[in-house]
């Protein structure tokens, strides 16, 4: 069974979803190489200005891949290690997905890939979503709202890298 993930905005019903999303002037094959250029990202990103993969090989999900990210939500100790490194799911043409599963408290954090006119733009979403009994104490209002400030800024800044000229 294919996952399903959210694709508009109005389908975020749940209140511990980050939800995302930004138009980027590149195509989604430029934008997902962009975006899996990790050893760029402190060049750009200040929400999660580290990323490297701890163990695997994101391009071969049977090796189960893993993460590490440092991330900066403006917390008091940020930048910081995050507290898990989380496992990559999918790393597709159109998604790259990484989470966590605890049972507890369960994360997923999803980009997608969508192309628009023609394949000449990316439609890029990026969301968070929890899940499992702790969720509703972890994904509080604002940090929900904090995220999604969050998120936006990191996706303006990706916007304008990926729109640079060569």
């Amino acid at each position: 069974m294919k996952k399903k993930y959210i694709r508009q905005s109005n389908e975020v019903q749940d209140k511990t979803i980050a939800f995302t999303e930004i138009i980027i002037n590149a195509t989604p094959e430029v934008v997902r190489t962009k975006f899996l250029d990790f050893e760029k990202w402190s060049e750009w990103n200040t929400v999660i200005p580290k990323i490297e993969v701890k163990k695997g090989n994101i391009n071969n999900l049977e090796t189960k891949p893993t993460l590490n990210l440092t991330l900066n939500f403006g917390r008091k100790n940020d930048p910081a290690p995050a507290p898990t490194s989380p496992k990559v799911y999918e790393n597709s043409p159109e998604v790259f997905y990484w989470g966590f599963r605890w049972g507890i408290l369960n994360a997923e954090h999803v980009h997608i890939f969508e192309s628009i006119d023609g394949g000449k733009n990316t439609r890029f979403i990026n969301y968070e979503r929890m899940s499992g009994p702790l969720r509703s104490l972890i994904m509080k209002p604002e940090m929900r709202e904090n995220m999604i400030a969050k998120y936006n800024t990191q996706n303006a800044a990706f916007k304008k890298v990926c729109e640079a000229p060569k």
